[in-house]
């Protein structure tokens, strides 16, 4: 009974404090390599630190037959270790635990608990989601059970856009998705439609642009809406309505996966945009439009 209840600090051999190693378990996109191979992309070193990946960490640790969190933290990663270390406190009782972590998130959500409480991946849906990395998993915590490693896994996807043969002068481009999840919860329950507006100032005039954006996936079965557009912020008269040189592509069907690049390609010819996606390797049309 004694034993059950928790560790008897009498023996000669102290009880082993519950400590957990993280590994980043998905470093590269699914992906990576047939993005790659098209000039799009290039793999992480797999032999990075860490903190190349997870730069902050939040955690909690909670007592499954009680419900009550036990221990929590967040903090910033700084050492260049390729794994990182969970150790609490050794009086910790033998017992079943739940630990919750979240990778790239600067605060535990929510008031008592991320048991309850979700990661808000868009913020107001005006911007890309950040890559959140998640974990959670049961622990039986008991003298023979007190070290254990954990993968974080990434909670969104990723949204590659090239444009080629564009007009001259172009420097502004304008992305909108419509239908993607927002928020993630424990063991990765995504909630929330969302639609998520990003703009992108190139810094310069270039007639071929590469964007990406984290975005949460989306609803299994269903697609998300996405609508870009291209302008020229050189021809922008203040006060006016309207932009004298703009041009935005009809809406197309895409799919956001968690941790899987989705690669679209827009080619602008004489009759308008022609939409390539890239699947299995290989480039499919998705269709071809005229221009609004």
């Amino acid at each position: 009974m004694v034993a059950m209840a928790g560790c008897i600090r009498d023996k000669i051999e102290p009880c082993p404090p519950l400590t957990v190693t993280l590994e980043v378990t998905d470093k590269n996109w699914f992906n990576i390599d047939e993005v790659a191979a098209e000039g799009l992309a290039e793999p992480m070193d797999e032999n990075l630190p860490f903190r190349e990946f997870v730069q902050s960490l939040s955690y909690e640790l909670i007592d499954v037959e009680t419900g009550d969190p036990v221990a929590s933290g967040v903090y910033d990663v700084t050492h260049d270790g390729q794994t990182e270390t969970l150790s609490f406190d050794g009086a910790l009782p033998f017992g079943q635990y739940e630990l919750v972590v979240w990778g790239n998130v600067s605060s535990i959500p929510g008031k008592s608990s991320l048991s309850t409480d979700g990661v808000m991946l868009h913020e107001d849906g005006k911007w890309g989601a950040d890559n959140v990395y998640h974990y959670a998993g049961i622990l039986d915590y008991n003298y023979d059970s007190a070290f254990y490693s954990a993968g974080l896994e990434r909670t969104v996807g990723c949204l590659l856009v090239e444009a080629t043969e564009l007009p001259s002068g172009m420097d502004f481009s304008i992305k909108d998705v419509d239908g993607v999840h927002g928020t993630v919860g424990k063991g990765f329950v995504y909630d929330v439609p969302e639609s998520v507006h990003t703009e992108l100032d190139w810094g310069a005039d270039a007639t071929s642009v590469k964007t990406e954006t984290c975005l949460g996936p989306t609803p299994d079965g269903d697609d998300a809406s996405l609508t870009i557009k291209f302008r020229d912020m050189d021809l922008y008269v203040e006060g006016e309505t309207g932009w004298p040189y703009e041009i935005a592509s009809d809406p197309v069907d895409i799919t956001m996966e968690r941790n899987r690049m989705t690669v679209i390609k827009y080619n602008y010819e004489a009759d308008g945009f022609h939409i390539m996606i890239l699947v299995n390797g290989q480039w499919e049309q998705m269709h071809q439009m005229g221009i609004d």
